[in-house]
């Protein structure tokens, strides 16, 4: 039986891609078993002829098995 718990992260880039990327390579690096994500909002900034985008995203990882004794 597994338990799997979601986080919500915001990612930024210079595409949509590139965002979910950068938040995905970065959960990576402090959460281990990332099973799926879901994007729940895109947004951008722009500054000039400079685009940002921003990815709100939720991932959802498995939690580690309870260990008994």
């Amino acid at each position: 039986m597994t338990v799997e718990k979601a986080v919500e992260l915001i990612g930024t880039g210079d595409s949509v891609q590139d965002a979910v990327a950068e938040a995905l390579d970065r959960a990576r690096m402090s959460l281990e078993g990332i099973t799926g994500f879901e994007v729940t909002r895109i947004s951008g900034v722009v500054d000039g002829a400079t685009t940002e985008y921003r990815v709100e995203m939720r991932v959802w990882f498995v939690l580690r098995e309870r260990m008994h004794g």
